[in-house]
């Protein structure tokens, strides 16, 4: 039999947020008593949820117009991190797939349209809360836990209490139904707690050789179809401080006006740039076999192709998470919270202080690290 699921309409908040949400959801979805997505229609006005009704056909192609600035939620290899995108490159409408795995992959290839958008990601600070619907790996989320985390990066802090408000209350609804199916003892062993244990930091901090990277990247023209392009690596050894700053010449069209603003870079800074061969040998010369990390995975990923084979990397963000038992929130609230004061890094724009930053945070975590070995706990 399957178990009741309480209504949580009493619980829900009304989050009226700037950009659009469209819920693309597979037929399996619209009737499963735990989905998520529902919870979006209802508590956000600007979010609308389109079931694809396949038919005999089984067709789950679904044509719908959307505007051309919309971004996909998809974990696509070139989808962009949601919290690098520069403000003026935000989205008026995020796309969002409502699905198993394999349901949302199945929709993303049989509609075409969608592969044509601009593709975002995240990478979450927590594992999921989603404790009565298994997801099939830690970092998997449920719709509604996925749409809110992007929209904590597109919308204004006036919106992120109602957000909050929104997961609370699902966090209720997963309350709500484990104290309905606990009465059942078979159940008790997939109750799962939700305090996850305290986690060991990465052993690379440690190492003498460790550099910080933070990585800016660009649409060649601003084309949306286009392939991103690394535009800027700024480097620092963890140990010493000496930093590295390397601007890349474009291999096409630079970056849009608006774009480079927004970073702090010229375009004569960039034509003034290194090819990306150069910029490989001038950071193997600078930081030698590594290892490497970066507060994000994406600045790890646009430095991929300058390092090492083999090189090993950590992110700062996922260490955060785990020393401090929580969510992070974005570079710059975490070294306020920490009451941190980084040193000025020189290099071109954003760079300068995102560098500076993740410096700070790197030495933090190491000092925390070296405390924790004398921690007989």
């Amino acid at each position: 039999m399957r178990p009741e699921a309480h209504c949580i309409c009493d619980l829900l908040p009304t989050v009226t947020t700037t950009t659009q949400v469209v819920v693309i959801q597979h037929p399996n979805e619209r009737t499963h008593p735990f989905g998520t997505a529902k919870i979006l229609g209802l508590a956000l006005p600007n979010a609308t949820v389109h079931t694809v009704y396949g038919g005999l056909s089984q067709s789950l192609h679904l044509p719908l117009e959307v505007p051309a600035d919309s971004a996909l939620l998809y974990p696509h290899p070139d989808a962009i991190e949601v919290e690098d995108i520069p403000l003026a490159e935000r989205p008026s409408t995020l796309v969002v797939l409502d699905g198993t795995w394999s349901h949302s992959r199945r929709l993303y290839h049989e509609n075409p349209w969608l592969q044509d958008l601009r593709h975002v990601r995240i990478t979450p600070a927590t594992p999921s809360n989603y404790r009565i619907r298994k997801e099939p790996r830690p970092e998997c989320l449920s719709t509604l836990e996925a749409t809110v985390c992007a929209l904590r990066a597109f919308e204004s802090q006036d919106t992120h209490a109602g957000l909050d408000a929104l997961l609370r209350a699902f966090d209720g609804m997963i309350d709500r139904q484990i104290d309905h199916t606990s009465t059942a003892p078979r159940q008790l062993r997939y109750r799962r707690p939700r305090q996850r244990e305290r986690r060991d930091l990465s052993p690379l901090l440690n190492d003498p050789g460790f550099v910080v990277l933070y990585a800016e990247s660009a649409l060649p023209g601003g084309q949306a179809g286009a392939e991103r392009e690394l535009v800027q690596i700024a480097a620092a050894h963890l140990g010493t401080g000496a930093t590295l700053e390397l601007l890349l010449r474009p291999r096409g069209a630079p970056p849009p006006p608006g774009h480079m603003l927004h970073m702090g870079i010229t375009l004569a800074d960039l034509e003034a740039g290194v090819t990306v061969d150069e910029a490989r040998a001038r950071l193997a010369e600078f930081a030698g076999s590594g290892p490497f990390g970066a507060w994000t995975k994406s600045s790890l990923d646009w430095s991929a192709p300058l390092l090492p084979a083999g090189a090993a990397t950590t992110q700062l963000k996922t260490n955060y998470c785990n020393v401090q038992n929580r969510g992070s929130g974005y570079l710059e609230d975490v070294v306020a919270r920490e009451g941190l004061t980084p040193k000025p890094v020189d290099c071109h724009g954003r760079a300068a202080v995102r560098l500076a930053n993740a410096i700070a945070i790197g030495r933090w975590l190491r000092d925390r690290q070296a405390a924790r070995s004398g921690d007989p706990s």
